[in-house]
């Protein structure tokens, strides 16, 4: 994916990066020092700050993106306990760090597709949510918003899912904006655990 943003947003994000593993926060450094939409600020108020999943709890209050050395359980409940907004390994790809900005800012939050299924065994697989009823839950899909949520709980990015739908990625960010609508979801993330809470990970879409 290549993230672009307008020009009211070039050099506005201002990032700090803690991480303290050398090669790691290297790389972070040239990553953002990269980016005309970003800006390095050692010092000072920031937009996003780049910290050890292990020291989220100590972070500022503003957009916190953990970076894991490995995808440790424990690590990763902890850190998402203490409010970060961004998941991503040390050795995702330089897009990958590039779009946790970007989504962690504008979209509410970003998580590695290395973690995502990880996230996800978090929570628990028992029986669904009383209440729901995941026929009920799909009734108010349209047929092409039902084809995006499959994909989507398959763990597929835009592109992915414009390609196997025929469509424009447009229309798969409008369809999943109207996922995340009814089902009441601020982000990804946040609507793939509700599938999982009422069962429908498991329910042919």
């Amino acid at each position: 994916m290549n993230t672009t943003v307008g020009n009211r947003d070039r050099a506005r994000i201002r990032v700090r990066n803690d991480v303290r593993a050398a090669g790691a926060r290297d790389r972070i450094d040239r990553i953002v020092g990269g980016l005309p939409w970003a800006r390095l600020c050692p010092v000072g108020p920031v937009d996003l700050l780049f910290v050890a999943a292990e020291a989220v709890a100590a972070a500022e209050r503003c957009g916190v993106v953990a970076v894991f050395a490995r995808p440790d359980g424990a690590v990763l409940d902890a850190a998402v306990r203490a409010g970060a907004r961004g998941l991503i390994l040390a050795d995702d790809p330089a897009e990958d760090f590039r779009r946790s900005i970007h989504d962690v800012l504008h979209r509410g939050g970003w998580v590695s597709p290395r973690l995502a299924g990880r996230l996800l065994a978090r929570f628990p697989m028992g029986a669904p949510e009383a209440e729901a009823d995941p026929a009920a839950v799909l009734t108010p899909l349209t047929t092409r918003e039902r084809q995006a949520l499959r994909l989507l709980a398959e763990g597929r990015e835009n592109a992915e899912i414009a390609a196997l739908m025929f469509v424009s990625v447009s229309a798969v960010k409008y369809h999943v904006s109207n996922l995340l609508r009814k089902f009441g979801c601020r982000d990804r993330t946040q609507l793939l655990a509700h599938l999982n809470r009422v069962g429908l990970r498991s329910v042919q879409l």
